[in-house]
């Protein structure tokens, strides 16, 4: 008696070995810049051992975390229609084999079965992926006078932290977080709050691998001002309506020694027919990349937009992490110029850098799926699977195809001949 491999089972690891191969024929930068087009040579992300050992499980956790909101809901959609098509697929195979009456309620209860299975798969890929702080890729090669820096990140004092499962999220865990990212510096901006608390964690991580830098985001009238710099408290009620608006825009250098960003989603929503106002009156950046997924909705051509007038006015683009502490991706970075080296005041070099307008910043983003890409809504698990694959590099890739032959071998099944 020997044992065989049946020709079905190897037609599912053939298939996805061709199509991840293919995917790096149609490969793409894993980095990029979305003002300049290509990132520096010399940058690439660093994987850490755990990261390569789980490659699918921990790429596919990164495709998903850099979807836009829009692309969630696709991914939600197409992965009820995939599912049913996969069953509905299954049963019409099957329909026509000879069952028994007793074999029928066995079916059904093997759908549901199926079912609670998929759903708890589901549920415990996207719980794990958003509570683990797990090891993620981190940006690696940059210039030694390069800082490398995040703009727009929050802690466990704003209000939409405090009262979820990343309630822990503080300061210091903000700075555990860059630093495995590879940030040199990150500004703290939680919502509406320049506090003592958030100081003293500053003044504390002075010496770390990571500096923590401060300042604040402003919810104002029909926008949120990031404010870039120690302005101790800032009086909101001033600033409420479009008046104050601009008037804290003109006035948020002298007045509070800040540096204003406005910042994404509110200024695509609300403030999209005066950009040019705003930049005009005084606003000192706009973000153009935006991690959290409801702000990750810019097309390019609205990119292009932004970068225009930014380019018009000299004012300087950022692209953020808008971090909540919620799973472990870094999507962007950004490279701040330092002659010399880094500085013994970091926060300072890149304010004073900033001060320079738009050539200040050079964003460094991942490649992703992104809401404009051709993919259709219903077809974004697809979408993403690919888009993931073509930014693999080949260390990844045969990550990839070491589980893919790995899972066909536990799913042999021997047939005598």
């Amino acid at each position: 008696m020997k044992q065989r491999w049946a020709l079905p089972h190897l037609a599912v690891p053939i298939t996805l070995t061709v199509l991840v191969l293919g995917a790096q024929l149609a490969s793409a930068p894993a980095l990029s810049d979305p003002v300049a087009g290509v990132a520096p040579p010399s940058l690439r992300l660093a994987v850490p051992w755990l990261y390569l050992a789980l490659a699918p499980l921990f790429t596919l956790w990164d495709g998903v975390s850099m979807l836009s909101m829009s692309r969630l809901h696709g991914f939600l959609l197409g992965l009820a229609v995939l599912y049913s098509a996969w069953r509905v697929a299954r049963f019409i195979s099957l329909r026509h084999a000879p069952t028994r009456p007793a074999a029928h309620r066995f079916a059904v209860l093997r759908e549901v079965g199926t079912l609670v299975l998929a759903l708890l798969l589901l549920a415990a890929f996207l719980v794990a992926g958003a509570l683990w702080h797990r090891p993620m890729l981190s940006l690696a090669g940059v210039d030694p006078q390069d800082i490398v820096a995040d703009f727009h990140s929050h802690t466990n004092l704003s209000h939409d932290i405090r009262d979820t499962w990343m309630r822990n999220f503080d300061a210091e865990a903000s700075r555990r977080w860059h630093s495995r990212a590879g940030f040199d510096a990150v500004f703290i901006t939680d919502h509406n709050i320049s506090s003592r608390e958030s100081r003293v964690a500053i003044r504390q991580s002075g010496t770390a691998s990571t500096v923590l830098c401060p300042g604040i985001e402003m919810s104002l009238w029909r926008a949120h001002i990031v404010l870039l710099g120690d302005t101790g408290p800032v009086e909101r009620q001033r600033y409420r309506s479009l008046d104050g608006l601009l008037r804290l825009l003109a006035t948020s250098d002298s007045a509070y020694r800040a540096l204003s960003v406005a910042s994404l989603p509110e200024y695509r929503r609300y403030q999209w027919h005066r950009l040019d106002q705003l930049a005009a009156v005084g606003l000192d950046g706009f973000e153009l990349v935006n991690a959290s997924p409801k702000a990750n909705e810019l097309t390019r051509a609205e990119t292009d937009t932004v970068i225009g007038i930014a380019r018009t006015h000299n004012r300087f683009v950022v692209g953020v992490s808008d971090s909540h502490g919620w799973g472990a991706t870094s999507m962007v970075w950004n490279l701040v110029r330092s002659p010399g080296g880094p500085p013994a005041d970091l926060c300072g070099a890149v304010l004073g850098q900033l001060r320079t307008g738009f050539s200040a910043v050079r964003i460094i983003e991942r490649h992703r799926l992104r809401p404009d890409d051709w993919w259709p809504m219903w077809l974004t698990p697809i979408g993403v699977v690919w888009e993931t694959w073509r930014a693999l590099g080949w260390a990844l890739t045969a990550g990839w195809l070491i589980w893919i032959w790995a899972w066909a071998l536990l799913r042999r099944r021997p047939r005598s001949s």
